[in-house]
């Protein structure tokens, strides 16, 4: 079963519902923050003259998340809006989600081609490399920049991952080396042209 908030999807798992209604909550608002979700009942005025000037010259950024783990899910978010990052995030629970949304840009002009992703390589349906490998075929998507995040250590993964031209950043046990994904996404996109 999944739950749908805007773009944000998630595969439920046996989390108590409480939880889930806050987890839906915070990332209503954490999408609200970051502009990835309007709201023209809820204009603010701006307090921040260098936050204004920053979201005018900054072009937002498509991040597709593919991840079935609604923490780090969250955790993904809390380190984008940490680092101040100028990115709407797509999240999908699954392989076979992830594979549409890249097809879709093939197809539709106005579908959002993602300019960075973010691929757990433990997805259902479809494993985070056949996500990969589909995503290298892509005529729309291709060269896009890809960062594995995974609990593997395997060897064999991270060869795979650099051989499909793939980062690679395994997760780790604490939220503060989690909140390390930040600067390699800053490094990333700054590296790609991208900010």
């Amino acid at each position: 079963m999944a739950y749908s908030s805007g773009s944000i999807m998630t595969r439920s798992t046996a989390v108590p519902a409480l939880d889930w209604q806050f987890a839906s909550a915070w990332l209503s608002a954490m999408a609200e923050e970051s502009g990835s979700i309007p709201n023209p009942e809820k204009e603010r005025p701006s307090t921040s003259p260098s936050r204004s000037a920053q979201d005018q010259s900054v072009p937002r950024l498509n991040l597709l998340l593919a991840e079935d783990n609604l923490p780090d899910a969250l955790l993904v978010r809390e380190v984008i809006r940490t680092e101040n990052l100028p990115l709407n995030i797509h999240v999908v629970a699954d392989g076979q989600q992830a594979i549409e949304f890249i097809e879709k840009t093939e197809t539709d002009p106005d579908a959002p081609c993602p300019h960075l992703l973010l691929l757990d390589l433990n997805l259902p349906k479809k494993d985070g490399f056949e996500v990969l490998q589909r995503l290298r075929t892509s005529t729309t998507c291709k060269d896009i920049p890809v960062i594995i995040i995974t609990s593997s250590d395997s060897p064999n993964d991270l060869q795979q991952a650099t051989a499909l031209g793939a980062s690679y950043f395994r997760k780790p046990p604490s939220y503060e080396g989690f909140l390390k994904l930040g600067e390699i996404l800053r490094h990333r996109l700054k590296d790609s042209g991208l900010i």
